[in-house]
This record gives C-alpha cells, sequence and structure tokens, in this order.
C-alpha cells in the first residue's frame, strides 16, 4: 500500500461519478433530431418543443449539445412558418457554436440555415449576401443537402433575372445531390421548377414536377410541401385568371390547412414556450441546488474516504517501523544475552546485583514497570511498545535473572 496508488484510486472514483453524473444526457445530438424529425412529420410540434426546451435549459449539457438543440428547436418553428422564431432560434445556436472547439464548421451551417429562412420570406437580398459569403470558401462545411438547397436558391436568383437556362441547370444539380442526401426536400426543388416552367410555358414539365413534388410530400407525409406546391399552383392560376382552377386550388388548400392548422400550431408552441420557460426556471434552480448539495455530499465523502485511508497509512507505516526498531533491539540484546550467558551459569552468579547488570536498558525499564506493580499493557502504553515486545522482555528478564513468575520477581525483590 502507498500513497499514490491511494490518489489515483480517490481520483478514479471521482471520475466514476463524473461519467455517472453527465449521463443525464440521454439522446446524441444525432438520435435527438431524428426523434424531432419523426414527431415534427406526425405534427406534434408540442412534443418537439418540449423535449428540446427542456434540454436548452439543462445546465448539465455542453455548449455542442446545446448548439444541436436550438438548431432543431429552429427546424420545428420554420415546419409552422414562424420565421421570426426560426432565426431566434439560430441566433441562440451560433452563441453556443462559438463556444465549441467546431466554431467554424457550426457557422457556417447557421449562415446556410439563416439564407434558407430568408428564402422562404423572399427576403433575396438579404439570402443572396449569405450564399456569397459561403461562396467564397467554396461552400466549405456544408454538407450535401444544404448545398443542394443553396444551388437551388441560386438556381432561383437565375429564374428572378429570366436565365432560365441556367436555372433549370441549377435545379437539376439541387436535385441529384438532394436525391442521395435527403429525397424528402425533394419537393420544394420541384415546386422551383413549378414556377420556371410556368414562365417558360411548359406544361408538361410543369405538370411533371407537380406529379414528383406531391409524390415525394406523400412518401415522407410532409403536408407543408403540399401546401407549397399547391400555394405556388393558386398564384400562376390567379395569375392567368383560370377562375375554375383557383377554386379548386383553393379547395386542396383549405383542406390541407385543416390537417396542418398552422395558425393554431404556432399559438400553441408559444403559448406552450412561456409556461414551459417559467416552470423549467424554477426546476432548473432546484437541480442547481440539488445538484451542488448531491456535489458537495459526494465530495465530502471522498475526502473523508480518503483521509481515513490516508491515517491508516500512516498508522501502518508507523507501527511497521516501530515494530522494526524493537526487532534489532530484540535481536541485539539476545545477541548480547547468548555472548554473556555461558559465563554467568559457569560461574553460577547468584547475586541479584550482578545478574541486574546483565539487563539491558529497556529490559531494566520493564523490570522497573514490574515492580511498581504495572500490567503488561501498562507497561506497553508507558514504553510506546507492543504488549508482545513487552512479554518478550519479561520472558528474557526471568531467564536472565532465574526466576520463573511475578511471584519469584517478588522474593528477587527482597534479595
Amino acid at each position: 500500500m502507498n500513497t499514490s496508488w491511494l490518489l489515483r484510486s480517490v481520483y478514479g472514483c471521482w471520475l466514476f461519478f463524473l461519467s455517472i453524473h453527465g449521463s443525464a444526457q440521454v439522446l446524441s445530438p444525432q438520435q435527438l433530431e431524428q426523434k424531432v424529425f419523426q414527431l415534427n412529420n406526425k405534427l406534434n410540434y408540442k412534443e418537439s418543443q418540449a423535449l428540446l426546451l427542456s434540454l436548452l435549459q439543462d445546465p448539465l449539457q455542453s455548449p455542442e449539445y446545446k448548439y444541436h438543440v436550438a438548431l432543431l428547436l429552429s427546424y420545428t418553428y420554420k415546419r409552422v412558418f414562424d420565421y421570426q422564431s426560426a432565426l431566434k432560434f439560430l441566433t441562440i445556436a451560433l452563441g453556443f457554436a462559438r463556444e465549441t472547439p467546431k466554431r467554424q464548421r457550426y457557422e457556417a451551417n447557421i449562415i446556410a440555415e439563416q439564407a434558407f429562412v430568408y428564402f422562404d420570406v423572399h427576403n433575396y437580398t438579404k439570402a443572396d449576401s449569405l450564399i456569397k459569403r459561403l461562396a467564397v470558401s467554396g461552400f466549405r462545411f456544408i454538407n450535401p443537402e444544404n448545398k443542394a438547397v443553396l444551388v437551388m436558391q441560386q438556381g432561383y436568383l437565375f429564374f428572378l433575372n429570366r436565365q432560365y437556362s441556367k436555372a433549370d441547370d441549377a435545379y437539376d444539380r439541387a436535385i441529384v445531390w438532394m436525391q442521395t442526401s435527403n429525397p424528402c426536400n425533394l419537393p420544394m426543388i420541384y415546386v422551383k421548377k413549378i414556377q420556371l416552367y410556368d414562365a417558360m410555358n411548359r406544361e408538361e414539365l410543369l405538370k411533371e414536377a407537380l406529379r414528383k413534388s406531391t409524390g415525394y410530400a406523400d412518401s415522407c407525409r410532409i403536408i407543408k410541401y403540399h401546401l407549397y406546391a399547391y400555394e405556388e399552383l393558386l398564384k400562376i392560376f390567379e395569375k392567368r385568371n383560370d377562375a375554375s382552377k383557383i377554386v379548386e386550388i383553393k379547395a386542396k388548400i383549405d383542406s390541407l390547412n385543416l390537417i396542418y392548422a398552422r395558425e393554431e400550431n404556432i399559438s400553441l408552441l408559444h403559448d406552450q414556450k412561456e409556461s414551459i420557460l417559467l416552470k423549467t426556471k424554477e426546476q432548473e434552480l432546484l437541480q442547481q441546488k440539488t445538484s451542488r448539495n448531491r456535489l458537495t455530499l459526494i465530495l465530502s465523502g471522498l475526502t473523508l474516504i480518503a483521509l481515513l485511508l490516508l491515517s491508516g497509512l500512516l498508522f501502518y507505516r508507523r507501527r511497521q517501523n516501530r515494530l522494526e526498531a524493537e526487532f534489532l533491539q530484540m535481536k541485539a540484546e539476545m545477541d548480547a544475552y547468548l555472548s554473556v550467558n555461558g559465563k554467568v551459569q559457569t560461574e553460577g552468579t547468584t547475586n541479584p546485583g550482578a545478574s541486574m547488570g546483565l539487563l539491558s536498558e529497556r529490559q531494566r525499564e520493564v523490570f522497573q514497570c514490574m515492580t511498581a506493580g504495572l500490567s503488561n499493557k501498562a507497561i506497553a502504553d508507558k514504553l510506546c511498545i507492543s504488549e508482545n515486545t513487552v512479554k518478550y522482555h519479561i520472558k528474557n528478564i526471568y531467564l536472565v535473572l532465574e526466576i520463573k513468575d511475578r511471584k519469584d520477581l517478588l522474593v528477587y525483590i527482597r534479595k
């Protein structure tokens, strides 16, 4: 047993505690993203928000984890067209991103997401400015899915400038990247193609783009993309003054809105958010207090254990050193006794004073304690030696003085 081993043991216990204490994070960022995606596709936005806000308020979560949480909150609000809240949580995500080692990568992703939001709200100037920032680095750190969306948006800028051929080429490149990364987002590209083919008077291509858009929206069960497609169609037929188609498309949009309940979902999210934030604040304070108390208790326990182990170690070492010293002293005394024992027996010495002269210093100390009537334990305590050592000295005293027990000792003293 040594001090370094003890310290390593205590440190290991402490690391084990930290690993347990930090295990509250159940879902990895990837698992969390998958869960939120599933909830949002089922229109369970309240459940998504409750889950994400609780994690965002959790003091045990790291800045990197909270970056992912804030990003998923922005996705959730964008799904219900609450773009202001989406931008707000992107700003919060940016704050957490700057506290992580992956700052550049995360900042690039946030810029891309901001560009997407500004495109959705038709702020093309702002979106174009953000895309150009990313283009300077060759869209470094941008994943294939987001790159597909950014290229799609560049295609839309070509469309606005009536560069239809370039726009169509850009959309096709975006479709290839989106097909390999996230086919469920293909409808938003096909809706852009619907718009393009209307401007090009390519009716058959427009219908084909609509068919593909609704097909992917159905297979992925994303009602938002149905609304997106039919709202674009409504604009087209209103521009054409096609009354029958306008009525038909409006009916379709109304039925989709009943399912989607867009405005109601936004209202419910905001109401729940305020309630959760208030409740979470109280829970956060209580949790922090509980965590501090638990941490203090465990640290105190570990400190006490360390002190006890150190005390035991020091006691053990002192005892070992004392026993070694006693052993060496007893060995020296035994050697001295054996060297003169033959002479004592040959001369037949019976003089008590002469026999006393054969006792060592320690044996004389023990002898004096015995004559004072002290017990073996009392002698051990007084001389700071073990009781077994006392017995050993008494045995040697009896041997030197040629007596058998304490009765003989009293007789010896009277001589």
